[in-house]
């Protein structure tokens, strides 16, 4: 465990300057306690109110030797709703709940997903604070008071390719910002399914993404729970930004 955290913040630092393509448990934790406030759910998430257009197609919790994993299924038969809240929890022998997401000063993106268009899509979770293998994993999602007023920017991620080091198996690639907007804090979460199976997920954190042109190419990496190999691999990145402000 040590081995692989280490040499994930160790290949982060090769990346561009100011830009954060990989994050561990240890370096979330590391970085909430020194900042960020504006970024953690300080209250902790409660979903009274079930969302009404957005349903949970299914879940599943992933467990490997660097950890746990839960990736949600959504369908969204409605417009696009942002910031939309989404509830885990993993359950163990007996059903018995042994983690879930309604502890304070969570990250902003580990409660809730930043856009959800019409259609099909998912959701990772992979910073999970559990050493139990979960059996399961159970999935709701709350209500969204936010809509888009204009066209989502359009994140591209290309040149994507599986590959492994001493950390494990990764995807990368390059990610491009197509839109005129500065993301900051972009999410891009990849799953590897054999059909309605989740072989493994997992996701990036890219702090500040600027607009395309840029001088040298974003590259990201995302590390999997589970084994990806084998399987079709997919990767989202809903954009976080959507005004220059």
């Amino acid at each position: 465990m040590i081995l692989r955290l280490t040499t994930i913040a160790a290949l982060c630092t090769t990346l561009l300057i100011g830009v954060s393509a990989c994050e561990s448990t240890q370096e979330t934790s590391q970085r909430l306690s020194l900042n960020a406030k504006k970024l953690l759910n300080v209250e902790g998430l409660k979903i009274t109110n079930q969302n009404k257009t957005i349903r949970v197609a299914s879940t599943q919790a992933l467990h490997d030797q660097y950890g746990s994993a839960v990736v949600v299924n959504l369908v969204n038969s409605g417009k696009t709703q942002l910031n939309v809240p989404i509830g885990v929890a993993l359950l163990g022998k007996g059903k018995k709940k042994i983690w879930d997401n309604s502890t304070p000063g969570l990250d902003v993106s580990l409660i809730s997903a930043a856009a959800v268009e019409p259609g099909s899509t998912f959701w990772v979770n992979n910073q999970i604070q559990s050493q139990e293998n979960p059996r399961s994993a159970t999935a709701k999602v709350g209500v969204s008071d936010a809509a888009p007023k204009a066209p989502l920017p359009q994140i591209k991620l290309t040149k994507e390719k599986l590959a492994s080091d001493v950390s494990g198996a990764y995807l990368g690639g390059v990610v491009t910002n197509n839109s005129k907007i500065v993301q900051k804090r972009l999410v891009i979460s990849c799953v590897s399914t054999s059909g309605q199976t989740v072989k493994a997920a997992g996701r990036a954190i890219i702090e500040r993404l600027l607009p395309a042109p840029t001088k040298k190419p974003i590259l990201f990496r995302v590390y999997f729970i589970g084994n990806p190999s084998g399987g079709s691999l997919k990767c989202e990145a809903p954009p976080t930004t959507l005004t220059g402000a």
